[in-house]
């Protein structure tokens, strides 16, 4: 089984990608590996990005480690709870990488917001209303 480390949601092992929230699945038991609070080390950490909600925020982590860069977050267990129910977050979700992977982490982030639809790219709206 596969699980969705953003929401919660369950899958079945064949499919890659949540339908919910568009985050990267991983196997239960990876998750469970990693909730065993294996330490690494940043040896020297830079903000590579401020993202205002958890979708993107969660994207962006996992294009950086699809890429091998090490990151971090500051996002705490009650905040993600905020930004769950809310949509959204007040301060952000700062995340971390180490200096040496900074230029290629920011052009990483560039493309992630490059490709995130917008809904004012959406022209089809009308379209869709007039058919129905």
């Amino acid at each position: 089984m596969k699980i969705c480390h953003v929401c919660g949601g369950e899958y079945e092992d064949f499919v890659e990608m949540c339908a919910d929230c568009g985050a990267l699945l991983v196997d239960s038991d990876e998750l469970a590996e990693q909730e065993t609070g294996i330490d690494i080390i940043i040896e020297n950490p830079v903000l590579a990005a401020n993202v205002e909600d958890i979708i993107t925020a969660e994207i962006f982590c996992d294009v950086l480690k699809e890429n091998d860069i090490l990151y971090t977050t500051d996002h705490q267990d009650s905040e993600t709870v905020v930004k769950v129910l809310f949509g959204g977050s007040f301060a952000g979700t700062n995340i971390y990488v180490d200096e040496g992977n900074l230029e290629k982490a920011q052009e990483l982030y560039e493309q992630v917001l490059e490709s995130q639809p917008s809904f004012e790219d959406f022209d089809g709206f009308e379209e869709f209303e007039e058919e129905n």
